[in-house]
């Protein structure tokens, strides 16, 4: 008797919850709206010029110390810049690559690629870190003498290769121009 009650019981909480259907929504990522490209200048005095995006903030609060912050809130990425002189160029270079290297573990694949401006005495390097690292792009710049200026691009969020891949595309352009249109500024 108590059986029937229970399996009753159970059988109209069923009929009853039933009256709502429920369609699973599929798995999608948000959609991203880029800002336009539109660049500026800087020009840190006796050191460098870059082109940077104007939707982009440069902190210069450490400049002294040779560190720089160029923030893009609207994509919550940061580009963390370091600058040296007067320093052994090997050194730096090697402690560049170790860096970009510490990634591998994380890493599905890391792409170097060189790039050179002999007017400008522009050597560079980029580095594309594919897979869920904490970095997805490095990068340095020498004047092959005594000079170093490197860059890695950091998301303020967790690492996410398909989500994160359009917006790094679209800062990955940024990071070229910013190479391709690198002065050194020294007197």
């Amino acid at each position: 008797m108590i059986n029937k009650i229970f399996f009753s019981i159970i059988i109209i909480i069923t009929i009853i919850s039933c009256e709502n259907t429920y369609t699973p929504k599929p798995k999608a990522f948000f959609r991203i709206n880029f800002p336009e490209k539109e660049y500026t200048e800087f020009a840190a005095k006796n050191k460098f010029k870059i082109t940077i995006p104007k939707y982009a903030n440069l902190d210069t609060n450490r400049a002294d110390s040779g560190w720089y912050v160029l923030q893009i809130p609207k994509l919550n990425a940061s580009i963390y810049i370091t600058y040296r002189t007067n320093i052994d160029i090997k050194k730096e270079i090697e402690e560049s690559r170790s860096l970009v290297y510490k990634h591998a573990i994380k890493a599905d694949d890391i792409i170097e690629s060189t790039f050179i401006n002999y007017p400008n005495k522009v050597f560079a390097s980029i580095y594309d870190i594919n897979g869920n690292t904490a970095s997805s792009i490095n990068f340095h710049i020498i004047d092959s003498t005594s000079t170093f200026f490197r860059g890695a691009l950091y998301f303020n969020s967790k690492p996410n290769k398909d989500s994160l891949a359009p917006v790094i595309k679209f800062v990955r352009t940024d990071i070229i121009k910013l190479m391709e249109t690198f002065k050194w500024d020294k007197k």
